[in-house]
């Protein structure tokens, strides 16, 4: 069991009914928790969110990370979120009454209400801690695993039929992945269809893709790109994304078992 398993859990008790109408919700509103809750889900960088800005229909794409570390006090605590895409999100959330942001493990959907503080620099947005955040379980088929750079995964993206390059893969799912190029690489536009090369040493994984390009953005200046996979049928290329994913999660998973098992003594201890 992780230490998000270990918090909804014991929510669970509090709540066995549910929560806001929701049977399979729970609230979490303790202050120890919760600094220990968001230290964990930003434990490995950058946390992809979406926030939902006062009554407007559609939402905004960005990066979550912890700021104001343990012990500190509550009123000291903040997050920092990376600059929204869209990037009219940065002008509408400075005068928000309601921000809502989400966030998907592989196993549950994290719900928080914050508030904008001020912008830092031209990329970095600070918002205020959450006094709470509702818990559900997560229902997406799709779940999408951050890559750490340390995995030594390689990713090739053929341009035509003669060139090719290896930007950064940044995240995974069954559906597609999400990647960053470097500034000088070829052309590539949202519809362009590209066969792509993952290769995963230390796994044994290693296929090649056919792909669709969907999205282009630009981060901190850095160009970004989103593609989805087109597989046609159940075939050994996609049992191997499948594989890639299912090790990319245990990684993480081992990871954050690992500081469970450090918070839980530490609980212990104090008896909370």
């Amino acid at each position: 069991m992780d230490f998000l398993d270990f918090v909804y859990q014991t929510a669970r008790v509090r709540y066995p009914k549910g929560y806001l109408n929701s049977p399979d919700a729970v609230r979490v509103d303790d202050p120890v928790l919760l600094q220990q809750l968001m230290a964990v889900l930003t434990m490995d960088g950058e946390m992809p969110i979406l926030l939902h800005i006062g009554e407007q229909i559609f939402d905004y794409h960005s990066y979550l990370k912890m700021a104001g570390g343990m012990g500190h006090t509550d009123k000291s605590l903040y997050l920092l979120i990376d600059a929204l895409t869209p990037p009219i999100g940065n002008v509408r959330i400075r005068h928000a009454d309601i921000i809502v942001i989400s966030l998907n493990t592989q196993t549950y959907n994290v719900v928080m209400e914050v508030n904008f503080i001020e912008r830092l620099g031209g990329n970095v947005l600070k918002i205020t801690f959450p006094r709470e955040v509702i818990v559900r379980t997560e229902k997406r088929k799709s779940v999408r695993v951050n890559i750490d750079s340390a995995w030594n995964i390689v990713l090739e993206v053929a341009v035509g039929r003669k060139e090719a390059f290896k930007p950064r893969l940044e995240n995974v799912s069954y559906g597609g992945f999400y990647f960053k190029a470097q500034n000088h690489h070829p052309k590539l536009a949202s519809g362009d269809q590209h066969t792509v090369h993952f290769i995963w040493p230390s796994m044994k994984i290693e296929t090649r893709v056919n792909t669709t390009l969907i999205e282009t953005c630009s981060k901190n200046g850095d160009p970004f790109f989103r593609a989805r996979f087109t597989f046609e049928i159940y075939d050994k290329s996609m049992q191997q994304i499948e594989s890639l994913v299912a090790s990319a999660q245990s990684m993480h998973l081992q990871r954050r078992k690992a500081l469970f098992g450090y918070w839980e003594l530490n609980l212990e201890k104090k008896g909370h």
